[in-house]
């Protein structure tokens, strides 16, 4: 790559840095407490991770990496799932695969860019949603991205292993110890049950003056 090429990608990459908060994806104003907090949430989700490994494929941190988007915008919701597999993927009681585990963590960021969306542009003028509709809404918000994070992890797993793909996918959804159902399926009851109550509280330790999630 030439010298000429290379100044015109740290220029365009100064500039999408600088616009980020003009941008779809803006860039949080953080304070001590939020960067704390942060750091608390990755943390629970990480042990969450290890207090739940007997149990298959039903974890809290998919939640929790949903809430830190819905409360603190996509880039940290993001980089909440992100940390979250870094530690726990590297040191993953089951092992170590790199295409799994780098399948793994782009996946779990989709839980925090979808909560930031949602709590940025659908939920955030509204000044009472907690109501059946909303935890519904939640709940389902919770199983379409837990299928499209079996999918992704089937897909690479199939193509890591050379399984065929239809097998691999088949295999996680419809024969015991069924993993894919039982993700999707207490993602969606944890989802619907937990995600008012759970972002209610980031939002009250955080200190927000805003009244949108108001009983």
């Amino acid at each position: 790559m030439s010298i000429q090429c290379q100044k015109i990608i740290r220029l365009m990459s100064r500039i999408f840095i600088l616009h980020l908060d003009r941008m779809f994806i803006p860039l949080p104003r953080l304070i001590t407490r939020d960067i704390c907090l942060i750091a608390v949430l990755t943390a629970v989700c990480v042990g969450g991770n290890y207090a739940l490994i007997g149990l298959p494929n039903i974890k809290v941190m998919d939640l929790i990496v949903f809430a830190a988007g819905f409360v603190f915008g996509t880039l940290i919701g993001a980089t909440t799932g992100a940390l979250t597999w870094i530690v726990y993927g590297t040191l993953n009681p089951l092992g170590f695969n790199f295409p799994i585990w780098l399948s793994t963590m782009v996946g779990e960021t989709i839980f925090g860019i979808v909560g930031g969306i949602l709590g940025r542009l659908e939920y955030r003028n509204l000044e009472d949603i907690y109501n059946f509709r909303f935890s519904l809404e939640m709940g389902l918000w919770g199983l379409v991205l837990t299928v499209f994070y079996d999918l992704l992890t089937n897909i690479v797993f199939a193509i890591t292993f050379k399984v065929p793909m239809i097998a691999a996918i088949v295999t996680g959804w419809f024969i015991p110890p069924w993993f894919g159902f039982l993700h999707e399926v207490s993602n969606l009851l944890l989802f619907f049950v937990a995600v008012h109550p759970l972002i209610r509280a980031i939002r009250k330790v955080r200190g927000s003056d805003e009244t949108w999630l108001s009983e």
